[in-house]
């Protein structure tokens, strides 16, 4: 399994309205998706910072129960979108089940 196409399948998975509200804002920010696709880390920092911190932590816990279904364990898909180090954890994770 691909943690990328986790993550974009994730990310698409969200209804349209929320999703053009987040590239709307990203595009404000000279941000593209793709940006966020090669550093997934970096959205919920996006949201937070154009959206509010209450919703970078919708996002988030979006994350976890949608990565719950396919065996990834809370803790490790928890800290995935909150760092670098935390997403290269979620990768190594993936890459085991």
């Amino acid at each position: 399994m691909d943690a990328y196409q986790v993550f974009r399948d994730f990310y698409y998975s969200l209804g349209m309205p929320l999703r053009v509200v987040i590239e709307y804002r990203l595009r404000r920010r000279g941000v593209s998706l793709s940006d966020v696709f090669s550093k997934p880390w970096l959205l919920t920092k996006y949201v937070a910072e154009e959206m509010g911190g209450h919703n970078a932590e919708l996002i988030a816990a979006l994350f976890v129960e949608y990565v719950r279904k396919l065996g990834v364990d809370a803790s490790v898909a928890w800290e995935a979108l909150r760092g670098e180090e935390g997403w290269a954890r979620f990768v190594s994770h993936v890459e085991r089940l």
